[in-house]
C-alpha cells in the first residue's frame, strides 16, 4: 500500500460499515419568523461561490422555504430579504450531499440558527469540509472536493447494499480558479508529479477540468460541466479517473417545477474499476409542502462484481418514497421505504430532536433495513446524543446495534445470522480559528473490539503570506484474531507555506515534512516541497 493510498486509510477507522453516498445534490431549508411568528413572502437567495450559481425561494404562509437540488459543498452565501427589516446574511455555509442544511432566521432579532437535520452517524472529509479532517500525508488528490461516508444512512436514496455500483455517484467538485502545482517528496519512498486545473466560466456555465501525473499512479484527471438552461433547468456532466484505475462518467438534469416548490433530478452514469463495472440511473422527484419535503424516486442498476470463485453479474430495480417533516423548530422526522425487485422491502425511520432549542443538546435515533432478494438483509439501529460545549467543542455519545438476516425484512430468531453493537464517545472541535481537534473511543463486539483515535491540526498565519500548519493523528486498535494485540499508528505532518505575488498572481512555496510510525510496519518518512500557482 503506497503512501497516497495509505493517506486515506485512517478514515476507515472511524467506520464499522461505510456506505458511499448515492446522492449528488443537497437541500437548504428552514423557517423565517419575527416577533409575531411566521413571515410569508421572504426572499431567500443562496449563492454557491465557487460557481456563482444562485438558488431562489420564498417563504410560504407558515414561514417555510426549501432550496432543492443545490450543489453539494460550498461555501455558500445565504441572503434573506424582507421589506422593513435589514437583510440577513449567512456566510461560509456548506451543503452536504444527501442532507438538508437547516437555516432558521428571526428577522426581528437579526439572528440565524444553522444545523443539519440528518440523524445518521456521519464523517465528512475534504479540503473545505472539515478543515483539519483531511489525510495528513503529502501528495493527496487535489481534485476531489467532497465525500460523505454514512455509517447508518436513513435517507432512502442511500443504499448500503449496493456496494461499488454507487461509486459513480461520488461527484468530484473543483474550484472556479486556475491553479497548478509541482511536487516532489523523498524519503522511505519517492513521490513526484504535477497537477493542473482550470475553469472556463460564462454567464450560464462553468467548466472545470484537472489533470494529475505522478510517478506512483501515472496520469489521472477529472472534469465537470455545469450549465443553466434558462431559469428552470440545470445540466451537469462529470467524468474522469482516479488513481487505481477507477473511472466514471455521469450526466444529470435538474428541473425546477411549480415556481421552485418542486424539482426533478434525473441522472445516469457508468463506472469501471479493476474489480467491478456497471451503470446506474436514477430519477428523483421532490416537492416541498410547508414543513414537509416529499421524495419519490426510481433507480436501475446493472453491472459485474467480483466473487470468491467467479465474477457475478446483476440487474436491479428500486422504487422509493420518503417524507421529511419538521415538527416545529426542534424536531425533524424522516420516514421512508425502499422496494427492490426481485422483491425486498426496506423501511427506515429516523428522528432528530433539539431538546433545548439552541443546539446545545440534541438527541438522534433511528432504525433502518437494507436488503435484497437472495442477498439477505442488514438491520441497523442508532441512538445518539450531541452536546455543544464551550470553546466550540461538540461531544457525541453514539450506540449502533445491528443484525444480519438470511432473508430481506424477515424478523425471526432462526433468520438471524449475526448481531453486532458499537458504542462510541467522541469529542470534536470542528475546524475554526485555524484549529481542529478530535478524540474518539469505540468499543464493539466485532473483530476490532476497541478503537482509540486522537488528533489535532493547527494553522498559524502571519506576515501576510506566511503560514505554518501542524497536523498530528494517532489511532490504535485492539484486534481480535488468532492472537489479541493492540495496534498503534502515529502520523504527523508539518508544512510551511511561503507566499508571494508575481504580476498580480499569488504563488506559494510549500515545504513539507511527514512521518508515519507503526509498530508492525516500521517508520516511514517523507520530506519535500510543492510549488503552487
Amino acid at each position: 500500500m503506497n503512501l497516497l493510498k495509505r493517506a486515506t486509510f485512517w478514515v476507515a477507522l472511524f467506520l464499522s460499515a461505510a456506505a458511499y453516498a448515492q446522492v449528488t445534490t443537497a437541500t437548504i431549508g428552514g423557517r423565517i419568523t419575527d416577533e409575531n411568528g411566521a413571515i410569508e413572502g421572504v426572499t431567500v437567495v443562496a449563492i454557491h461561490l465557487p460557481s456563482n450559481t444562485q438558488y431562489y425561494a420564498t417563504t410560504d404562509r407558515h414561514g417555510w422555504y426549501q432550496l432543492l437540488d443545490v450543489l453539494p459543498g460550498g461555501p455558500y452565501t445565504l441572503r434573506i430579504h424582507y421589506f422593513s427589516y435589514d437583510p440577513l446574511t449567512v456566510r461560509n455555509l456548506y451543503a452536504y450531499a444527501g442532507q438538508n442544511t437547516v437555516v432558521d432566521a428571526d428577522m426581528e432579532a437579526g439572528t440565524t440558527d444553522v444545523h443539519s437535520d440528518e440523524a445518521a452517524t456521519s464523517l465528512r472529509i475534504g479540503e473545505n469540509l472539515g478543515g483539519g479532517v483531511v489525510p495528513v500525508a503529502p501528495g493527496t488528490y487535489d481534485l476531489v472536493g467532497q465525500r460523505v461516508y454514512t455509517e447508518v444512512p436513513f435517507d432512502v436514496r442511500q443504499e448500503a447494499m449496493l456496494g461499488d455500483v454507487s461509486r459513480l455517484q461520488m461527484t468530484p467538485m473543483g474550484t472556479n480558479r486556475f491553479h497548478g502545482s509541482a511536487f516532489g517528496y523523498s524519503g522511505t519512498s519517492t513521490l513526484a508529479g504535477l497537477t493542473v486545473s482550470t475553469p472556463l466560466a460564462g454567464d450560464d456555465f462553468l467548466l472545470f477540468g484537472g489533470l494529475r501525473y505522478d510517478l506512483a499512479d501515472g496520469l489521472s484527471g477529472t472534469g465537470r460541466l455545469d450549465a443553466r438552461l434558462g431559469s428552470s433547468h440545470h445540466l451537469d456532466f462529470s467524468g474522469g479517473s482516479l488513481p487505481g484505475s477507477d473511472a466514471w462518467a455521469t450526466a444529470g438534469l435538474s428541473t425546477a417545477l411549480l415556481d421552485g416548490r418542486a424539482s426533478n433530478r434525473a441522472q445516469a452514469g457508468w463506472y469501471g474499476s479493476p474489480s467491478s463495472r456497471g451503470w446506474l440511473a436514477t430519477d428523483d422527484f421532490t416537492v416541498a409542502a410547508g414543513a414537509q419535503r416529499l421524495l419519490f424516486g426510481v433507480q436501475a442498476a446493472s453491472g459485474v462484481m467480483p466473487g470468491a470463485l467467479a465474477d457475478s453479474s446483476f440487474t436491479r430495480f428500486d422504487f422509493y418514497a420518503q417524507d421529511a417533516i419538521r415538527l416545529g423548530r426542534r424536531m425533524t422526522l424522516l420516514a421512508g421505504v425502499r422496494f427492490a425487485f426481485p422483491f425486498a422491502f426496506s423501511p427506515r425511520v429516523s428522528v432528530r430532536y433539539d431538546v433545548t432549542g439552541t443546539g446545545a443538546f440534541v438527541l438522534r435515533a433511528g432504525t433502518a433495513v437494507y436488503g435484497r432478494h437472495g442477498e439477505g438483509s442488514v438491520w441497523k439501529n442508532l441512538a445518539a446524543a450531541d452536546f455543544r460545549l464551550p470553546a466550540r467543542f461538540v461531544m457525541s455519545l453514539e450506540g449502533v446495534y445491528g443484525q444480519s438476516w438470511r432473508r430481506p425484512f424477515y424478523i425471526s430468531k432462526r433468520n438471524v445470522l449475526d448481531s453486532r453493537y458499537a458504542l462510541t464517545a467522541r469529542l470534536e472541535r470542528p475546524f475554526a480559528d485555524n484549529l481542529w481537534a478530535v478524540a474518539s473511543y469505540t468499543h464493539a463486539d466485532g473483530p476490532i473490539q476497541d478503537r482509540l483515535i486522537g488528533g489535532f491540526s493547527y494553522k498559524a498565519d502571519y506576515l501576510g503570506r506566511m503560514a505554518t500548519t501542524l497536523t498530528v493523528l494517532y489511532y490504535g486498535e485492539n484486534v481480535v484474531g488468532e492472537n489479541v494485540f493492540w495496534s498503534n499508528s502515529l502520523e504527523a505532518r508539518l508544512t510551511q507555506d511561503i507566499g508571494f505575488d508575481i504580476s498580480g498572481c499569488t504563488h506559494t512555496l510549500q515545504l513539507t515534512a511527514y512521518v508515519r510510525s507503526n509498530l508492525s510496519s516500521g517508520t516511514e518518512w517523507l520530506a519535500g516541497l510543492r510549488y503552487l500557482l
